[in-house]
């Protein structure tokens, strides 16, 4: 399913996005993490702190693929979802629809340099996953007349970001925006056929 070219206020957002996530990046191998401040990553993007914050909950949050942002486009997509559709296939259509903002966004392999420098980073970005996942929990919930903290809610979200995670982590950035599309795609299919191994 082919995603919505984004229009001119999404296309601004996900360049500012891209020229934190840039910024970050740049410093963090320049002069490492602990000497990165969220005022210097501002700085070299030429943003302000309020801006920063609007996308990200911390400095080390600029290497996440889905930022507050685009986890507020899936849950806008989702809610525009048929009611009748298939829960699984709701959620995998909504991220379907964030790819063209996520293509605005390069420098994936400098990210993975960070990271492989220094994996102390980690643990703050699987704490900005959680929060998201949670997010998506809510949202799903909502459309299942459930709470939150449901199990079934918790699952799908749970299913949909690992879906989501395990396809960027085999993406080859070379392929582009379509080259992780696919493997999304290839990813919810396995999950709703029960995760055959072929």
């Amino acid at each position: 399913m082919q995603a919505a070219a984004p229009g001119l206020r999404e296309r601004k957002k996900a360049e500012t996005r891209a020229s934190l996530r840039a910024a970050a990046v740049r410093l963090f191998l320049e002069r490492g993490p602990a000497a990165v401040t969220v005022s210097d990553i501002c700085e070299a993007a030429g943003v302000s702190a309020r801006t920063f914050f609007n996308y990200f909950d911390a400095k080390e949050e600029a290497l996440l693929p889905w930022d507050k942002h685009l986890i507020e486009e899936v849950i806008t997509e989702l809610a525009a979802r048929p009611a009748a559709e298939p829960p699984l296939t709701a959620v995998r259509r909504a991220i379907e629809q964030t790819f063209p903002s996520l293509a605005a966004s390069t420098g994936w392999q400098a990210c993975d340099r960070v990271l492989t420098a220094y994996p102390e980073l980690r643990t703050t970005i699987v704490h900005g996953m959680i929060r998201n996942q949670t997010r998506l929990a809510d949202a799903l919930a909502g459309r299942a007349g459930q709470t939150g903290d449901s199990l079934y809610s918790q699952l799908l979200a749970g299913a949909a970001a690992s879906a989501f995670r395990a396809a960027f982590s085999v993406w080859a950035p070379e392929t582009g925006t379509s080259g992780l599309q696919a493997l999304v795609g290839e990813a919810f299919d396995r999950l709703a056929a029960g995760l055959p191994p072929s």
